[in-house]
Parts: structure tokens; sequence; C-alpha cells
């Protein structure tokens, strides 16, 4: 019956935009102030999720994705679609949610791709406009950086290498040359949005074998967790639109995973994170005291930028009357 609400880059970075900073959820704050405490070590959402799981961050998450994008088991390695520009005199990585593909773009570009590089023996596919991925030969895959790693940085110094044929920065160059002449971009840049201009090759590794499964349920729509679960062998569903749509599990615990904030961070989107904010707040959060009884125990995890709080809400939570709420980002 327990609930484990994870929820991403809710609690955001110390050099985050001050709107983000100063957001007030005087309900999750209030459900907070109530709670058990604890701090774990980990980044990101992902460590934390994988640590459940008994796998190190730096587990093949191509393979875990892929399978839960339908993709048939194979040397699949994430290909995804970036935008990298020029920033204070060097050249900076930007996530795929700056670039808001459409379906019709990502055809025309995983196209060109396969058409460049088939004879290479390498096959694109692009299950989401924002989530590309690369089937490699055997005896091909590279040693690359994570993604995360990677993000917001200089991409040299951190392309992909190994390989016994294919040369895989000569490819990274390739592949941006390419890009960058194809009719899509020409019109993106009519439209003063940025280009799709690069790939970023990561992931690497056979698929993992969970030691553990933490979980009885998963309601999630991001695919390492979904991933994760079907690695398990426990049931996955889709996320649903609030707490009071979810019935408790009478098997054990159930994860559901909010992660709408995650795109609103990486595009630089304040206005976008505050509202979707908002939205967890009034669909999830306003409703965490009342639901302790239905669930017994519910766990709200926010990876922060240097550890992971969890907030255990047990059945004393609801009397703690005099617990003193303070700002959402305090707790980062």
């Amino acid at each position: 019956m327990p609930l484990t609400l994870l929820v991403p880059d809710l609690l955001v970075p110390a050099d985050a935009p001050a709107a983000l900073r100063e957001a007030r959820l005087p309900a999750l704050e209030k459900a907070l102030a109530r709670a058990n405490t604890a701090r774990g070590s980990g980044v990101t959402g992902a460590s934390w999720l994988l640590a459940q799981y008994g796998l190190l961050r730096s587990a093949p998450l191509a393979s875990l994705t892929a399978a839960a994008d339908g993709l048939p088991p194979a040397d699949w390695l994430r290909a995804d679609p970036v935008h990298q520009r020029i920033e204070r005199d060097a050249l900076v990585l930007h996530d795929p949610a700056v670039l808001a593909l459409t379906r019709e773009e990502a055809d025309e570009a995983i196209a060109a791709l396969n058409g460049f590089f088939g004879a290479d023996g390498l096959t694109f596919v692009a299950p989401h406009p924002h989530r590309w991925y690369v089937r490699v030969p055997e005896g091909e895959r590279p040693v690359t950086v994570p993604f995360d790693d990677a993000v917001g940085r200089n991409p040299f110094g951190r392309l992909p290498s190994g390989g016994s044929r294919l040369r895989w920065r000569s490819m990274f160059s390739e592949a941006q040359m390419l890009l960058a002449g194809l009719p899509l971009n020409a019109a993106r840049e009519e439209r003063r949005v940025p280009a799709l201009n690069a790939l970023w090759f990561w992931g690497e590794g056979d698929a993992p074998a969970p030691t553990a499964a933490p979980f009885s349920r998963v309601r999630a729509a991001d695919p390492l967790t979904r991933g994760l679960a079907l690695a398990a062998g426990t049931p996955v569903d889709e996320l649903p639109d609030s707490l009071a749509a979810l019935s408790p599990s009478q098997e054990g615990d159930t994860l559901v995973v909010l992660d709408a904030l995650t795109p609103c961070l990486r595009r630089a989107d304040p206005e976008g994170w505050i509202d979707a904010a908002r939205q967890l707040e009034s669909g999830w959060f306003s409703g965490l005291l009342a639901a302790i009884p239905a669930f017994g125990r519910i766990r709200i995890v926010l990876p922060a930028e240097c550890e992971t709080p969890v907030f255990d809400l047990d059945a004393a939570a609801r009397w703690r009357w005099f617990a003193r709420a303070r700002p959402l980002a305090t707790h980062a």
C-alpha cells in the first residue's frame, strides 16, 4: 500500500532563476514540514532511482529505455538530437527539450541519417521526437559520456571513442554537417528557433539485471523508470492525472514519477516550470495529508543538486499541527 512520489527538478539548483527559487507551494511545504526526513547522496533522479534497483549511475541506460520504448533487443545506443551553440567563447551542448522537435522533423532527420550511415551498418530510429537510438553493428560499440555529464558543457573532450571499424568522433562531425544542411533547419532558421545540429551518442552496454525489485507497481511516463520496472518484472501503468485518481495497491509499494518539471528546466522555461509546479500542487500535493490513511505511508523523493532528501509521511504526520512550514527552496 505505501506510495513513493519521485519528483525530479522540483528542488532547483542554486543558480536557477529567482522566480523558480522563490516559488511557493503551500500544500507541499506543509506536508514536508510534518514529514520525517532522511538525506541520501545522488545528484539526479536517475541516480536515486537506479540505486533502488541495485544499479550504479554508470549502468547502460540505452538498453533500458529502448525496452521501454518498445524496441527489439539489440545493441542500442542513444543518439539523442541536440542543439549546440557558442556561448562565452565556448561551444555548449543543449538538451533536446530546447528543440521542441515535431514528429515530422524527427522523421526527416532519421531518414537522412539512415540514408547517409546505412552503409556503415547503422540503423537510426526515433520512437519519440526527442529520444533517438542507433543500432550498432557487432564489435563497434563505443565508449561514451552520459548525457547528463555533457549537457551544458563543451562536447569536445567528451566525444565517443572506440570501435574497430567505425570512427565515432568522425561520425559525430559527419552527423553535424548532415543535420545542418537539412531543409528542416532552414525552416527553423526562418522561425528563429534553435537548430538541430548534432547527435549525442551515449548509454552503451548490455541490458543490466536489477538486483532488487523495490516496487510492486510503477506509474510513470519516464522511459528509464519504465525500463527498470520491466527489467525487474514489475507491472507498469500510465501516469494518472492526479493523486485522487490513483488507487492504493494491495500488493506493496507503488512508485509514481512526476517528471513534468524536467523539460521546462532543461529548456530554460521558467514560466513553464512554474505552471507545471502549480499543476502538481493542485493535482498531487494538495491531498497528500488526507491520503495518508489510504496508503499508510507516503514518501516524497526530491532529488537536488548535491543530495536527495526523502520525506516520509506516516500516520503521525497528520497530527503534527505545530510543525512550521518553510519555503520549498530551503529543502535543497
